[in-house]
């Protein structure tokens, strides 16, 4: 856990959402999942009025993501917009033959998410913010161009544990921060069944990593998912700079 208190982490991450966005409309996916949840919470702190968030469900999305969002809705005090991506995924898979296997479309459905953002984002004139922490960016667990394309990241610097810490201090419903966390990429999916790993262990692993050149104790499969994602944490190569 990171030596600040909770409080200053807060506010430091408020001023840096206000200072990046100045004053332009801010856009953003709420799963339902802790999260996009901290991040609607921050982004409300700042600016309630200039926040426009999204619920972009689908057949998979549990009945409990709704009352989630019913509960979260309330506490933010802003509307959260519904809205309903199945119709969008059938013309995609009737248009081109998808793959059996559930990750293919999985990403296809994020980067689904992202294009209605960005539409909103144009619309608006405003940011995508994005939600993806410094657990899932290390590990590459995130869709290229799909949840990992925004304009600001307002939580990369914070292991996954930091953000339960300081979604339980910014006011996040219970039920959203002890959930099983998800993509919501196909229907019984979740984050740590996916990885094999708990994420617990995970950050544990990864600060071992940060903490020494070498690391201790480190899994293979954790330092597979670090080597095989290298690709989405740098800038597509071209020869710009050659």
């Amino acid at each position: 856990m990171s030596s600040l208190k909770p409080e200053i982490m807060f506010s430091n991450i408020t001023d840096f959402i206000r200072e990046v966005t100045a004053g332009r409309e801010m856009i953003l996916g709420t799963s339902s999942g802790v999260d996009s949840s901290l991040v609607l919470m921050l982004s409300v702190s700042v600016d309630r009025k200039r926040v426009h968030p999204f619920f972009l469900y689908d057949r998979a999305t549990p009945d409990s993501d709704f009352n989630d969002i019913d509960l979260l809705e309330r506490k933010a005090g802003v509307t959260i917009e519904r809205i309903n991506i199945e119709p969008i995924e059938r013309s995609f898979s009737g248009t081109v033959v998808t793959d059996s296997d559930p990750r293919i479309f999985g990403n296809v459905k994020a980067r689904i998410r992202m294009t209605i953002l960005y539409y909103f984002s144009n619309l608006y004139s405003g940011m995508v913010l994005g939600t993806t922490n410094r657990t899932e960016y290390m590990l590459g667990y995130f869709t290229k161009y799909g949840d990992g394309a925004c304009d600001v990241e307002p939580i990369m610097h914070l292991h996954k544990n930091e953000v339960r810490i300081l979604a339980e201090f910014a006011g996040v419903p219970e039920s959203i921060i002890r959930k099983k966390p998800t993509a919501g990429l196909w229907e019984g999916q979740t984050d740590e069944g996916e990885i094999g790993i708990s994420y617990d262990e995970i950050d544990r692993q990864l600060k071992s990593i940060e903490s020494s050149a070498e690391g201790k104790n480190v899994s293979k499969r954790i330092l597979e998912m670090i080597a095989s994602s290298e690709h989405k944490r740098r800038m597509p190569p071209s020869l710009l700079d050659k």
